[in-house]
């Protein structure tokens, strides 16, 4: 077996030049790379295996090189652990009748064995970076750059109009991962985009988009079949029979057109589209149109601008009187918000409901407080009385166990008393906020601070509510006083009954909405004496109030 130095050098490098060429593990040059130092270690075959670390399964098994005769039972060996969890193993057997390597021998024959290794780690990564740019690791399915890049071809070649776009998104899967853990939750998305993958053409697309969420490109006679499944199919995750789960998703559709210019454009549609059907309690499915996107650009401007507004103080904040109705005197103001973009005043329905959904609505509800308390400073500095003014404060305030004392610090910062404050807090549904809030409004009172129930009468806590709760004012909805000609007997009976109960209560009653003078002698009828609405003041800026406030 042996070999003098200089030719050992000359074949090694003649070697690792076909390696280097080698594109794959079994490209030919890997094995005119072996057939190159055979010849010097008289090895009747060479295998490669490489074998899962965790679970024993063997991935892949290359013989590189192999004597037609019978070889020796006892191989050569050399192992490398790779750090991504896979077992390399080299087998090298001798020949029949050649002796087995001597120790000078076998450290040249390792030496081969590891720039064979080296090289053809070099071409598995390889092969690795060009799955997963377009495979997802976990399913192996397709990813979104492979679905961009579908997508763009079909509008390149003009044939994208004989495809309809979906955005899906797996319903309940967080709970389900809680419930079944999450290595079952990994088999139950394999399967299920194996079964929406399975009746539909080669060109068609299932791609993982996120978590449990995927996006489809396909046939438009295919829409049928893949909504059948969306609406619920059974998938078993284990071996037993009762391993099963129930799987529906909401998804966002979008007939494609040839006027669709890119692939940008066709997520932001089915994007849009899906949220709103994950938005909607009835709808499980959602067809994109124009107004879709337009309420989705406009969310992403609000949630994207919504910092800078504070900082620059882009939300200004506007003062609606409260008026007394025994002699018309201003005698308190609600302070609302209200977002100055290009210099036109965009309506708070526009983004309040936006920022509730996250905890930017209690940045801005702070926000309002402290402009009103700075306003407030202001007035008294200037020897004027000011007017309790109510600030309305989210319900995702309830989790915030310090928020009396981070209200009572912005009111002493600015030398403000406290009587001056009342809260508005919109009535609640939910068990655990009942009683968040029942102490809320009792630590609130502790402190000098009244409280009001903003919209009584639109959730359906709204009797045990006050019953339970010591608010000191109650806030008629608008929706209570109907037209601004209060025709309708059944309204006024039902406005009338709820003062009465206020009343009984020791609460004080204001209804807003007030539009009419049809509205006010109604009000005064049944001894409700605090209004706020378009009859006396639309929401006024700080300086037209403080004129107001003047007198």
């Amino acid at each position: 077996m042996g070999m003098d130095e200089k030719s050992f050098e000359e074949r090694m490098l003649e070697c690792g030049t076909m390696l280097s060429m080698a594109q794959t593990v079994d490209a030919q040059e890997n094995w005119d790379a072996v057939a190159c130092f055979q010849p010097f270690f008289g090895f009747g075959r060479l295998v490669m295996r490489r074998t899962d670390a965790a679970h024993g399964q063997v991935l892949r098994e290359l013989v590189y090189y192999e004597d037609e005769r019978e070889v020796e039972l006892h191989p050569f060996e050399f192992t490398s652990k790779e750090y991504h969890g896979v077992d390399v193993t080299y087998l090298v057997y001798p020949a029949v009748g050649e002796p087995f390597w001597t120790g000078a021998e076998a450290r040249k024959l390792m030496f081969c064995l590891m720039m064979l290794h080296q090289a053809n780690e070099r071409q598995e990564l390889v092969h690795d970076s060009i799955f997963y740019r377009y495979h997802d690791p976990q399913t192996h399915h397709t990813n979104m750059n492979f679905y961009a890049d579908r997508c763009d071809e079909y509008i390149k070649n003009h044939t994208i109009a004989d495809y309809t776009a979906l955005a899906v998104n797996l319903s309940n899967f967080t709970n389900l991962n809680l419930k079944i853990g999450s290595g079952n939750c990994d088999t139950v998305l394999v399967k299920y985009m194996n079964l929406l993958k399975g009746g539909l053409d080669e060109d068609e697309v299932v791609s993982r988009y996120s978590g449990d969420q995927f996006a489809l490109l396909i046939h438009k006679e295919h829409l049928d079949q893949i909504l059948e499944i969306l609406r619920g199919v059974n998938i078993q995750y284990g071996p037993d029979k009762q391993d099963v789960v129930l799987i529906s998703a909401e998804a966002g559709i979008y007939n494609l057109h040839n006027e669709v210019s890119n692939y940008h454009h066709i997520i932001q549609a089915i994007s849009s589209a899906l949220n709103t059907a994950k938005n909607s309690i009835q709808l499980q499915f959602a067809y994109y149109d124009r107004s879709t996107v337009d309420s989705a650009l406009r969310r992403k401007y609000f949630e994207s601008q919504f910092e800078k507004a504070l900082k620059h103080e882009d939300i200004q904040i506007y003062f609606q009187p409260k008026v007394s109705l025994k002699d018309y005197e201003l005698i308190g103001a609600e302070a609302l918000s209200r977002w100055i973009v290009d210099g036109k005043v965009v309506p708070p329905d526009s983004f309040i409901p936006i920022l509730e959904e996250t905890s930017r609505i209690c940045q801005l509800d702070f926000y309002v407080l402290e402009h009103v308390c700075r306003s407030m400073h202001s007035w008294i500095s200037h020897g004027v009385k000011p007017v309790k003014v109510s600030v309305n404060f989210s319900r995702r305030h309830l989790s915030n166990q310090n928020l009396v004392r981070e209200i009572v610090a912005v009111l002493d910062r600015y030398e403000v008393p406290h009587q001056y404050l009342e809260v508005e807090l919109t009535e609640t549904t939910i068990d655990a906020d009942f009683e968040a809030l029942k102490s809320l409004v009792y630590e609130l009172r502790e402190n000098g601070i009244e409280a009001s129930v903003d919209d009584f009468g639109t959730g359906y806590s709204s009797l045990s509510l006050i019953r339970d709760v010591p608010f000191k004012v109650l806030k008629i909805d608008k929706s209570f006083l109907g037209d601004a000609n209060m025709q309708s007997a059944r309204e006024r009976s039902m406005i009338k009954h709820v003062i009465s109960m206020a009343s009984d209560l020791g609460m004080d009653c204001i209804c807003e909405g007030v539009e009419s003078m049809e509205h006010v002698q109604l009000l005064k009828e049944n001894k409700c004496y605090m209004a706020q609405g378009y009859f006396f003041n639309r929401p006024l800026p700080q300086d037209e109030f403080e004129q107001v406030l003047l007198g």
